[in-house]
């Protein structure tokens, strides 16, 4: 017998789905482009919602910049959930903090699409 909780999961697994999917046509060469010229913005409200959206997405996995000093360098690395720390760092040191946020955007990104084609492949074999 089927329950509001099952109702409620079926709502939010197609809400997220929805969600990406709008993320994913939202992240083109134009958005790029935008957060390449300026990580820290300003951004155009399009922009502005593909950062927040690729910022919100789920902590596990996140990449993320960390501080190597006061004032730099400045390192990427991965939430890894039971790793020491939970982090996992990457190797590489990015001499500016701009030039961290845009590896880290570009690997999100990755990420986003890397999601879809897995979502793809898991439809096909089910369908």
């Amino acid at each position: 017998m089927r329950t509001s909780s099952d109702r409620e999961a079926e709502l939010a697994a197609l809400f997220q789905a929805r969600f990406f999917e709008r993320l994913r046509d939202d992240c083109d060469s134009g958005v790029i482009g935008a957060y390449e010229r300026s990580p820290l913005g300003p951004h155009d409200d399009k922009t502005r919602r593909v950062v927040r959206g690729l910022g919100g997405a789920s902590i596990a996995g996140k990449a993320i910049v960390i501080s190597l000093g006061i004032d730099g360098p400045w390192g990427v690395g991965n939430i890894v959930i039971g790793e020491p720390g939970n982090f996992v760092r990457s190797p590489g040191i990015f001499l500016t903090y701009d030039d961290a946020l845009r590896h880290v955007f570009s690997l999100r990104c990755r990420a986003l699409f890397a999601a879809e084609s897995r979502e793809t492949d898991s439809q096909s074999h089910n369908g």
